[in-house]
Formats: structure tokens, C-alpha cells, sequence
């Protein structure tokens, strides 16, 4: 058997344990996803509780939490699925051939099927629509539909969906302008995790014969070096833009000629053609790459199959329960604000309801003698007392400060509740390249009503002071008294004494009643009507809300921090069967733990004095095709996570709220491959990084 075929059957062996290692890991995802949704499920029946106050936010919890619990569930599902569709293809080495329409994907199928050019576009935009197969020594090759296509979105994902069963991806650019969009496509396929073979296809004509006579008189001339490394790495700079990490050379061939050399019209020039197309690296390289590292691209496939969604989803829940806690603490903040207020303008208010009626009563007060002088004979003394305290306008002062305190009430709770829509709507915009996508619980049209709807509970004051209470009794009872007096006393003198005296007397009785009563009726309108139904109503909206939040945040967290513990034990286990692979098996006992970022970069943690020889951290690095670093196990997070990010923000500006699994560093100070390490350093330590 060739080493080409000795590798294929090796491969075949590989594809089926890293079947069984995939699919018991979906296992255990499964058992762990099903114990955190049974836990948020018992959150959304907590919300369902009385002590949530407010039905709309309540539903709106209640929708994240089902959100998070639907995302897990399809989790679940596809990951299944595409595991499925990947088992029936145990035996099969597959290739995905990518590159944009007219880059030569059909002239290499051509070239490797020895065929007759009949796929071969013609100048005509996206030839492949859909996905083609073929076989070429022993590897199954699938042919995708162009990237980077104007109106090419459906093709695009059908590529990438054929790319995530793949287990190495041939990625064919031209040598004329490299385009943003195709360096994007090529920095999602990393993503995924897969090995990629760059090929650049140098597009010189030979449509006549003196283009073939130019091109076979001096062949190196169409590969000059400089040209096509200053193209290539202009490539790799767009790509930097989207992932940062290890970057493979590009291996420069020209397809046309390489397929001309297989026609019988160019029989006479095949040779020629054939080595000046330099196709023979482009074969001898992907033959390599089986034959070297088939076996554990094979397993690797599986195991970035059932890491990559892991992957995703936890960063995307990291991601929202970050936002979510930044709301938590715009809805502490303002009902810290509110509370002040509050305190506030209960004393304002008690004093102004304390000087309107105390300058009022005053006022009566003040009227009483002169009232009983003029008044202490009438038998309508007490109608007469109503109509003077009306005219006095104690009915109208008292109204007047009811609406003043209403109005001041309900401008504050509109500038609270636009500030809060605003501030609240400012950490959705900050956040607005999340990836995640959930329903929001802070609804800004929800926050607004607080300042808009209309206080209730109006007392009508006039009713209070004029109605049928103590006044009128207090007037009837001294119209009944200035009759009994009357019985008693013949002395008109002494008996106009006793009238005048008792109507004094119970005047300021009803004074002192109407006081009371007044001053009783407007602090309780004040306390219930304002402070406790308004202002109170907006603290418990508030304290729901902000618990909720904070409670899903956490949850989110959580939830994260178990999806990540899956995923590193299935790079522990992609680390064992890369170190077994290099021959250096006794090597896996320094590492404490292994973080991963498919496509990028991995890290090992390794105990203090732990060092890696320095030829297997480089075979290391081709055999995953990604950086690898190392950190030293100090015990202490915040240098932990100084080592992971590459010292690139210094030691003392990392701060760790140890409570809640927070810690803070100036990550806008960071480049790219920084941001990379941040997620790297988040899967080490278990700590959500935050601005």
C-alpha cells in the first residue's frame, strides 16, 4: 500500500473514534443543558409568582428565559443533526473547495477528474450553484458555490455548511486584486475550526499562441515572488481584520496552464505545461497534509464539530448577560436617584401642606372674634361660618397645592423614566454588535408610561371642607346651644355673654376639627396618592425589574461557565490526540488545563517549572494550524489573565469582583489578537471580562 493509502485507512479508524468521542460529548451537553433549563425553567415559574408586581415585566422575563432555553434545545438539535450527517461519511476523506466565482474551482476539478473543461465557465457569473462531487485518489472533493457573490447569500451558506462536514478546506484566490469579502469567508471558515490549504492561482492568458510562447519562454517570470507575496499578504491583512491567528503560505500555481497540459490538442507542450503550471506542489502539498496529520484532522473534524456551537453560544451568552448587568446597574443607579428625590420631595411637600394650612387656620382664627360679635344672635350662625370659610378660599388654596404637587410629581417621574428609556437604550447601542439576539427586558416604551400616565386619586377639597363632616354639625350645634342659653338666661346682657362666648368657643372647636381633618386628608392624599401609588408603584417596578436582570444575568453566566467546561474537555481530549500524534504522549501531564479558540489559538495552563520542548510547541502549532501559548498556573487570576492577553494591559489595571465571577480590564486598549486572548482568558479563569 502507498503512504497515501496506508494514511486513508489509519483516517477511516480516526473518523470512527472521533465519531464516539463527539457523540458521547453531545451526551453529556445534553445531561448538563437539560439540568440548567430545568433550572430556568424554575425561574420562570418564580416570575410567575405574586411578588412580581408587574405583569409586562414579568412576560418579558419570562421570554428571555424561554429564549435561552430554546436556544440550548436547538443547540441540541443541530449539533445532533450535522454529528448525523458527518457519520455517513466515516470512510471518506472530504476536501471543501473554496473560492469566488471564476477564482478556477471548476478548472481544478477538471484538472484533478482529467476532464474534458466542460464545467469550466466561460466568462459567466456563479457556474456552481449547487455542490459537486468527485473522487481523486481516494479523498472525496466537494466543489461549493462561489463566495463573496453580490446576491450570493444562499450559495454562501450552503459552501459553509459543506465546509463544517469537511476535514480540510482548499481555499483558491487569483492573483489580481484579493477582496475584503473573500478574506471574510475565509476567516468564518477558520472559525469553524478547519484546516486550510491556501492555493493562489496566477490568471496569465494563454488564449493564443503567443500568450503561450511568452508564458513557456520564461515561466518564473509569471511567478515573481514579490508580486505575489505583496498580493498574498495584502490577503492575509484583510483577514487579520476579521480573525486573527496562525497564517499557512499560499502556494502559487497557474490552473489554466496545468489543465492545458492534460489536453490532447496540447500533447506536444504537456510537459512544458505541466511544469510551469508548478500544479505538482499544489498535489504533493495536500497528499502531505493527509498523509501527515489525516489521522488527527479526522478526529479534530469531529471534535471542533461539537465545540464550535459550544463555543458560539457561550460567548453569545457571556456577551447578552454582560448587557443584561449593565441594565441591572443603569435600573440600581436611577432608582438610587429616584430614592433621593423621594426623601425630598416628601419633605417638600409635608412643609408646604404644613404652611398652607397652618397660614389658613390662622387666617379663620383670626376671623373668629369678629365673626361671633357679628353673628352670636343668628340663628343661621353656622351657614354663615361655611360661606365665610369658602370665601376665605381654603377650598381653592388646598386644590391649588394638590395640583402643584401633582404636577411636580409627575414632571420628575417623565424625567426619570425618559432618562432611564435613554440611558437604558445608550447599553443596547453599545452593545449593538452582540451577537445575540434576545427580547429586551428594559422595553423603553414600557419605562416611558412611568412618566406619563396620569397620577390618580385627586381629593376633591372643596367636598371635604364644605360637605356635611364636622363643620356642619359643629354649625348646628351652635345654633342649638344659643337656643338652650337662651332658656336659662333672662338677662339679655349677660345672656348675649354667654351666646357670643359659646359661639367662640365652638368655632375654634371646628376650627381645630377643620385643621385636623384637613391637615389629616391631605398628608394621607399626599402619602397614598403620590408617594405610595406613584413614586413607590416606580421602586417596585424598578427593584422587580433590576432582580430579574440581575437574576438572568446570572443565569446566563452560568450557564456559560458549564457550556465552557464541556468545551474544554473536549480540547483536552483534542490536545491528548495531538501530543500522541507527535510521539510525545508523556507530554499531556504538565498541562492543568487546555482553552481554545478554533481556527486561532490555543492555550495551555502547565504548573510552575512545566516546560514545553521547544520543537514540539512548533510541530504542535502546523499539526493544529493555530497559535499556541503558554501559561504558567500562579494561582492568582489577575495573573492568570495578565499572561493570557500577552501582558497587553498592565497587571495593576486588572480588577476582579471575586462575588460575581467579574473581572475588569481596559479591553478597548487591546488589538485584535488581544480580543482573541480575552475570550481565551474568559474560558481560563472562568471570569466574565468587562470593560
Amino acid at each position: 500500500m502507498t503512504d497515501l493509502a496506508i494514511a486513508l485507512t489509519n483516517s477511516q479508524k480516526a473518523a470512527r473514534a472521533g465519531f464516539e468521542l463527539a457523540s458521547h460529548s453531545l451526551d453529556d451537553t445534553k445531561r448538563a443543558i437539560d439540568q440548567v433549563a430545568r433550572t430556568l425553567n424554575g425561574n420562570i415559574r418564580n416570575f410567575k409568582q405574586p411578588c412580581a408586581k408587574t405583569s409586562d415585566i414579568e412576560a418579558q422575563l419570562q421570554s428571555q428565559l424561554k429564549q435561552v432555553v430554546s436556544e440550548l434545545n436547538d443547540l441540541q438539535t443541530t449539533s445532533r443533526v450535522d454529528l448525523n450527517t458527518r457519520s455517513q461519511n466515516l470512510d471518506e476523506f472530504s476536501i471543501a473547495l473554496f473560492g469566488r466565482t471564476m477564482a478556477g474551482k471548476s478548472t481544478l476539478m477538471e484538472i484533478l477528474t482529467n476532464g474534458n473543461g466542460s464545467s469550466i465557465g466561460k466568462g459567466a457569473q456563479r457556474t456552481t450553484r449547487d455542490l459537486r462531487a468527485y473522487h481523486w485518489k481516494g479523498l472525496k472533493v466537494i466543489d461549493v458555490p462561489g463566495i463573496a457573490a453580490f446576491d450570493g447569500d444562499a450559495d454562501e451558506e450552503l459552501a459553509f455548511k459543506a465546509a463544517a462536514q469537511a476535514d480540510l478546506v482548499i481555499f483558491l484566490v487569483t492573483d489580481d486584486a484579493p477582496q475584503p469579502a473573500e478574506a471574510e469567508c475565509l476567516a468564518r471558515v477558520q472559525a469553524l475550526g478547519k484546516p486550510v490549504v491556501k492555493i493562489c492561482n496566477v490568471k496569465i492568458a494563454l488564449e493564443d499562441a503567443d500568450d503561450l510562447h511568452l508564458f513557456l519562454r520564461d515561466p518564473n517570470k509569471n511567478f515573481d515572488f514579490s508580486r505575489l507575496t505583496g498580493i498574498t499578504k495584502q490577503f492575509d491583512n484583510f483577514i487579520d481584520l476579521y480573525s486573527p491567528g496562525q497564517r499557512t503560505p499560499f502556494i502559487y500555481t497557474h490552473l489554466r496552464a496545468s489543465y492545458l497540459s492534460k489536453q490532447s490538442s496540447y500533447s506536444s507542450l504537456a510537459d512544458e505545461l505541466a511544469q510551469a503550471s508548478r500544479f505538482d506542489r499544489v498535489e504533493s502539498h495536500i497528499i502531505n497534509q493527509v498523509i501527515k496529520r489525516g489521522q488527527f484532522l479526522r478526529i479534530k473534524s469531529f471534535i471542533d464539530g461539537a465545540t464550535v456551537p459550544l463555543l458560539e453560544l457561550s460567548d453569545r451568552l457571556l456577551d447578552f448577560s454582560a448587557q443584561n448587568s449593565a441594565s441591572g446597574r443603569v435600573l440600581v443607579d436611577k432608582r438610587r436617584q429616584v430614592l433621593t428625590w423621594t426623601d425630598r420631595f416628601r419633605g417638600d411637600g409635608e412643609t408646604q401642606i404644613n404652611l398652607l394650612i397652618t397660614k389658613q387656620i390662622s387666617s379663620l382664627r383670626n376671623d373668629i372674634a369678629a365673626f361671633a360679635e357679628d353673628n352670636y344672635e343668628r340663628a343661621d350662625a353656622g351657614e354663615r361660618w361655611s360661606k365665610h370659610v369658602e370665601l376665605r378660599g381654603l377650598s381653592h388654596q388646598a386644590q391649588k397645592l394638590q395640583e402643584s404637587l401633582q404636577a411636580d410629581c409627575q414632571q420628575k417621574l417623565t424625567e426619570f423614566s425618559r432618562e432611564l428609556a435613554a440611558e437604558l437604550n445608550l447599553v443596547t447601542t453599545l452593545a449593538g454588535d452582540r451577537r445575540f439576539s434576545m427580547p429586551s427586558i428594559t422595553d423603553g416604551k414600557r419605562i416611558l408610561k412611568w412618566g406619563t400616565t396620569l397620577l390618580s386619586g385627586g381629593l376633591t377639597i372643596a367636598a371635604m371642607i364644605l360637605g356635611s363632616g364636622p363643620l356642619g354639625w359643629a354649625a348646628a350645634a351652635v345654633g342649638v346651644a344659643g337656643w338652650l342659653v337662651s332658656c336659662f338666661f333672662d338677662d339679655r346682657e349677660l345672656k348675649g355673654h354667654h351666646q357670643k362666648k359659646q359661639l367662640v368657643t365652638w368655632l375654634n372647636k371646628n376650627v381645630q376639627t377643620l385643621e385636623n381633618d384637613l391637615r389629616k386628608k391631605l398628608t394621607s392624599w399626599f402619602h397614598d396618592q403620590l408617594l405610595k401609588k406613584q413614586v413607590q408603584a416606580l421602586v417596585d417596578d424598578l427593584n422587580t425589574m433590576t432582580n430579574g436582570i440581575f437574576q438572568l444575568a446570572d443565569t446566563q453566566r452560568k450557564l456559560a461557565w458549564t457550556l465552557n467546561r464541556q468545551q474544554k474537555a473536549l480540547h483536552r481530549k483534542l490536545l491528548k490526540e495531538a501530543l500522541a500524534t507527535l510521539g510525545k504522549p508523556e507530554l499531556n501531564d504538565l498541562v492543568l488545563d487546555v482553552v481554545r479558540i478554533p481556527g486561532q489559538e490555543m492555550t495551555l495552563k502547565v504548573a510552575k517549572g512545566s516546560c514545553f520542548p521547544y520543537q514540539v510547541q512548533a510541530d504542535l502549532k502546523s499539526l493544529l494550524g493555530e497559535n499556541v501559548s503558554f501559561v504558567t498556573d500562579t494561582k492568582d487570576p489577575a495573573s492568570i489573565l495578565h499572561q493570557t492577553i500577552h501582558g497587553q494591559c498592565p497587571l495593576r489595571a486588572i480588577r476582579i469582583e471575586s462575588k460575581i465571577q467579574v473581572a475588569h480590564i481596559p479591553i478597548r486598549r487591546l488589538n485584535n489578537a488581544g480580543q482573541t486572548r480575552i475570550r481565551l482568558a474568559q474560558q481560563l479563569t472562568e471570569l466574565h471580562i468587562t470593560q
